[in-house]
């Protein structure tokens, strides 16, 4: 099977030959390697432009700057391939034979999202931290089953990088990421939840998420909070089509109550904006029944404060939790 590759590219000149040699020494050779140039200013696209004439598996598109899910969409608009990986171009693969593991176990218990995991890269240490704990390979289950693994060991996370996905189920389902906003992986990992009919994982860890200090993800601003906390609302209204009192409603569920909890933790990291960001966490206070689905303990613990000393104390809790944390 044809696996396609989509790696949106900008301004990361510094890490670009790095992540595609990464792909390039794959043991599995069917890939569709899309080099997405999304209007970078730096020598990205010549790096591009010179991959692209070593190898006729790379297909280099040019593109006016979208950001990062508009670059991901034309990946999905234009890939090829059966399966889809997406690899961000500062981030790596250190296991040549990570593909091959996948596609082995995807050919022999074919599902609509493979799974697997990543580990960190902290780019001022220069150390490697796991992120998701090791298991066996979870392949021919029902999706309940899978699924109730993968949410009680805190396995499906929303993220679009550790996952291997049908590219027709994506197509056909439209699964595409909302443009213009932070945390575009949140929802999108929520409506594939929903639209799948099989789900699985393997316990590969090649995927390295480089850490850096110039990162977006280091920096939390309202607008993160702001994009973050309508990620929970939309999850929210897309629970609305799961029947009450299934298996499947509980477990999405936690998923969304990881992402509230998330959102109430990140609030105490900005410093700016704080009439602002005070009148959003206002608003999510009707989302707190979201911590009676607390199967994650970080979750677990937030509910039995919430409990004990109500919403607004909690989230004084969180501020003095963080405060300590930096210190």
């Amino acid at each position: 099977m044809k696996i396609s590759v989509i790696i949106p590219v900008y301004n990361t000149e510094k890490y670009l030959k790095e992540c595609v040699e990464s792909v390039l020494a794959q043991t599995y050779h069917n890939l569709e390697i899309l080099l997405i140039n999304d209007g970078a200013t730096d020598s990205s696209p010549q790096i591009c432009e010179s991959y692209a004439k070593q190898d006729a598996r790379i297909k280099l598109i040019h593109k006016e700057n979208g950001g990062l899910s508009d670059t991901r969409n034309m990946g999905i608009k234009q890939c090829s391939g059966d399966y889809v990986l997406f690899l961000d171009s500062d981030d790596y693969w250190d296991d040549p034979k990570m593909v091959e593991k996948l596609a082995d176990q995807m050919q022999q218990y074919p599902v609509d999202i493979l799974n697997f995991r990543y580990k960190k890269y902290m780019e001022d240490t220069k150390q490697f931290v796991p992120c998701l704990k090791s298991v066996e390979d979870i392949k021919q289950q029902e999706k309940d089953q899978i699924l109730e693994r993968l949410i009680n060991e805190g396995l499906y996370i929303s993220s679009a990088c550790n996952k291997l996905i049908s590219a027709s189920f994506l197509k056909t389902n439209e699964l595409y990421f909302e443009k213009g906003i932070t945390s575009e992986d949140i929802d999108w990992c929520a409506r594939m939840l929903i639209q799948c009919d099989s789900i699985g994982y393997n316990n590969t860890e090649a995927y390295v998420y480089r850490q850096r200090s110039e990162s977006i993800t280091h920096t939390i601003s309202y607008k993160n909070i702001y994009d973050l906390s309508n990620n929970v609302k939309k999850c929210v209204r897309f629970g609305q089509v799961i029947p009450k009192g299934t298996k499947f409603y509980e477990l999405y569920h936690d998923f969304v109550a990881y992402q509230y909890g998330t959102l109430l933790l990140s609030n105490t990291l900005v410093d700016g904006d704080k009439d602002r960001i005070k009148a959003v966490m206002k608003q999510m206070k009707d989302y707190s029944w979201l911590l009676t689905y607390h199967v994650n303990p970080k979750i677990k613990l937030q509910y039995y404060v919430k409990k004990v000393v109500g919403y607004n104390n909690l989230i004084r809790f969180l501020k003095l939790y963080a405060k300590i944390k930096r210190y």
